[in-house]
């Protein structure tokens, strides 16, 4: 894809950033949806300082609070642009050794308002834009950015993104026939690696073989090679290709419960009545989504 307009969510650092600057290098109108309005200014002046004619902006969005994801609506409403793909990655994990339940204005928990309950109420009303970009252009395109992780300490990061999971594939199910896939990724291995290489007892190895700036150098090729890695398999999705869970590249299975039918309605109802949408404009008996 190039040439559309592209929301990225959680997009001002890690992986959201270089997804961000590789779809603008690729000339696409790129909207970087950071919580935080000044990192998210400074992620676009650094793309703008390497890539001076791209077209990106930032917009404030913060995914724990519904008037925050509603008023982001509104103001990307108010653009008059055509939305191609929406890509849902910004996501929080808490200390899983801090058992204080955290929680929003609304009164959700945060883990699972930031991961799974804000990207079901944006998605749910950007919708529409994607299914008329689709129908002018041929196609559009949701990603959910999760993971596996049922091996969790976390059971609220767990939950969170096995409902991530449950969402993805309700969602396909629902936008068949309107040429808007939807799709979940798992870049788990991107961070693991990363994780695992620059742990305390792997780093005090490789000081003895390397003086610090060998060692930084080395570390910032194989941050550039896990992004690359991480980056190929996100944009060669086959076209049309919809409801599945990917790893390492290629389609795999998710966990047991995330097939479950009546589960992935469950969420999908509970997250309507959590998030007051009163229509998710896909094929549920309820009222029109109001953005009031």
């Amino acid at each position: 894809m190039t040439g559309r307009v592209m929301i990225v969510t959680g997009a001002n650092s890690g992986i959201g950033y270089e997804v961000a600057r590789y779809l603008a290098e690729g000339g696409n109108d790129v909207v970087l949806a950071c919580r935080d309005k000044d990192k998210g200014e400074d992620a676009v002046q650094r793309i703008q300082r390497d890539l001076p004619n791209s077209l990106v902006q930032a917009m404030t969005l913060d995914l724990s609070s519904s008037t925050s994801i509603r008023e982001f609506v509104r103001e990307f409403a108010r653009k008059k642009k055509k939305l191609s793909v929406l890509v849902n990655n910004a996501g929080v994990a808490l200390n899983s050794k801090d058992q204080t339940r955290k929680t929003n204005k609304d009164g959700n928990e945060i883990t699972m308002a930031v991961n799974h309950l804000g990207p079901f109420l944006l998605t749910n009303l950007l919708v529409d834009y994607l299914i008329q970009t689709a129908h002018i252009l041929g196609d559009s395109r949701i990603v959910n950015v999760t993971c596996a992780a049922h091996d969790h300490e976390n059971s609220s990061y767990k939950n969170s993104k096995l409902c991530n999971v449950l969402f993805t594939y309700q969602l396909a199910d629902k936008l068949k026939g309107t040429h808007v896939t939807c799709n979940c990724i798992d870049p788990e291995n991107f961070r693991t690696s990363y994780a695992n290489i620059f742990k305390p007892q792997n780093s005090q190895t490789m000081t003895r073989f390397f003086f610090a700036p060998w060692k930084l150098m080395l570390k910032y090729m194989i941050i550039l090679c896990l992004i690359i890695h991480f980056l190929t398999f996100f944009f060669l999705i086959p076209k049309g290709e919809t409801g599945k869970f990917y790893k390492d590249g290629v389609p795999d299975r998710s966990s047991i419960e995330s097939y479950d039918v009546d589960l992935q309605k469950s969420v999908w109802r509970m997250s309507s009545k959590l998030m007051n949408i009163r229509s998710s404009n896909l094929g549920d008996d309820l009222d029109d989504i109001s953005l009031s």
